[in-house]
């Protein structure tokens, strides 16, 4: 599928890696196009087209929901996890002029606040609702979930370029 992915892949190889236990929205790395189009990487089952998704970029913090369009064959980025799979999201609207890495979740519950300059989402079930942070290794960008101060989501993409780290070592396990 066609959409400017291929200058987007460019920007960097992702290393899928589940740390800490997983979190109860499916949780995966977005791709966000400087127009309305997204590719998606999840892990386990797989969404279906119409499937609602919300994408999160951190910094600064801005949400965008979307739609699966299509499941596609290519992953969005050379170095996914071949268990992975990867989609086209449709955004509401565009974020940004460029293009950026974010956050993907999908769960039929959730609800979407802003408080305190960041996103959280609350979800059927949860005690606690899901933040969102991510800090910057010698060559990559580690995005994570949290709950109550418990890390349950974290995958790490890599940049290919030196960049300053900002990630304490905790972070980057």
């Amino acid at each position: 599928m066609k959409f400017g992915l291929a200058g987007l892949i460019a920007m960097g190889v992702l290393g899928l890696g589940m740390g800490s236990a997983a979190a109860a929205p499916k949780l995966g790395v977005a791709l966000l196009s400087p127009d309305t189009l997204a590719c998606a990487t999840f892990l386990g089952e797989p969404r279906k087209t119409g499937d609602l998704v919300y994408l999160f970029v951190l910094s600064p913090p801005r949400v965008v929901d979307g739609w699966i369009q299509a499941r596609i064959p290519e992953a969005c980025n050379a170095g996914t996890n071949a268990e992975a799979l990867s989609y086209v999201v449709r955004l509401r609207h565009p974020l940004s002029n460029s293009a950026e890495i974010g956050i993907a979740l999908y769960d039929p519950s959730a609800r979407v606040e802003y408080q305190a300059g960041e996103y959280l989402v609350t979800t059927v079930g949860a005690t606690a609702p899901l933040q969102f942070r991510q800090c910057t290794s010698a060559e990559g960008l580690h995005l994570t979930a949290w709950r109550a101060n418990r890390r349950t989501w974290h995958q790490y993409w890599y940049l290919g370029t030196d960049i300053e780290p900002t990630c304490t070592e905790s972070e980057m396990r």
